[in-house]
């Protein structure tokens, strides 16, 4: 188990972006040309950027949010549905390169985009400088040699630089996207508009009222009232059923009586014999 699902699902569920068929809307490294203004905002405030990145590709509705979109074992666990803003700033703070990530496979999924091979390639260089980076730091602190120490420096200040732009880069190139999605309409893994309630659905009906809407039914009325021509008016039962307090009717057999039976002409039973 890791994040809270088995290794196999997570794998099954990221092997469908590899086959998306289309492509993002600037590359990874043309983004910053496509909206200059965007990636110097997110390169200095990459958090607030993932934040409202979020908003957007949820269509402002922040009902269904989970910590990073259910990827990790504490989603769902931290009290979303109470507080959905408060829970997604902690998300872009204290977790916040999941936080870009998760935009990114979000937008992916629902607009069926594929990564190019440069663009994985760039955020695999990133990745692996701050991987490399945090192992060097580790070294340094284990071995107190002062030449680790400041090859660790050194390794930071690379990994950080790399970060700083490949990120501003990416998140540049998911609002690219989303200004595509947005002018388009929603991709195929959107999720449905939400109806506005009705007023009949919203505020309850008066007893009153029931009784007048059920009164106004065309069926209610049919079986309220006799069908024209039947019986005739004034005229109830209709000729040939039996009246009131008359059965069986005249004409028809009527019952044997009680004493006397069977009727004469008919066949007396045999005698008993003891």
């Amino acid at each position: 188990m890791q994040d809270g699902r088995p290794q196999k699902q997570r794998i099954v569920m990221a092997e469908p972006r590899k086959t998306y068929a289309n492509q993002w809307a600037v590359t990874l490294t043309g983004a910053p040309c496509a909206n200059p203004g965007f990636c110097l905002y997110a390169a200095c405030c990459s958090n607030c950027v993932a934040y409202v990145q979020r908003k957007k590709i949820m269509y402002g509705d922040l009902t269904n949010y989970t910590c990073c979109n259910g990827d990790t074992c504490i989603s769902g666990k931290l009290g979303e549905k109470s507080c959905p803003e408060f829970c997604l700033c902690v998300e872009t703070c204290c977790c916040f390169p999941s936080a870009v990530a998760t935009n990114r496979f979000m937008i992916q999924d629902e607009m069926r985009v594929m990564n190019t091979q440069c663009d994985n390639c760039l955020i695999g260089f990133m990745l692996l400088m701050n991987q490399l980076a945090c192992i060097f730091r580790l070294a340094a602190i284990i071995s107190q040699s002062d030449e680790i120490e400041q090859l660790a420096d050194i390794l930071d200040c690379i990994a950080d630089i790399t970060y700083c732009s490949v990120c501003a880069c990416m998140q540049t190139q998911q609002e690219e996207q989303l200004k595509v999605r947005d002018a388009n309409g929603p991709g195929p893994g959107a999720p449905p508009p939400m109806q506005p309630p009705t007023t009949m659905q919203m505020q309850p009906m008066p007893p009153q009222m029931q009784g007048q809407m059920y009164a106004q039914q065309p069926q209610m009325q049919m079986y309220a009232q006799p069908q024209p021509g039947y019986p005739p008016q004034g005229q109830y039962p209709p000729q040939g059923y039996a009246p009131q307090g008359q059965y069986p009717p005249q004409g028809y057999a009527q019952p044997p009586p009680q004493q006397g039976y069977p009727p004469q002409g008919y066949a007396q039973p045999p005698p008993r014999y003891s």
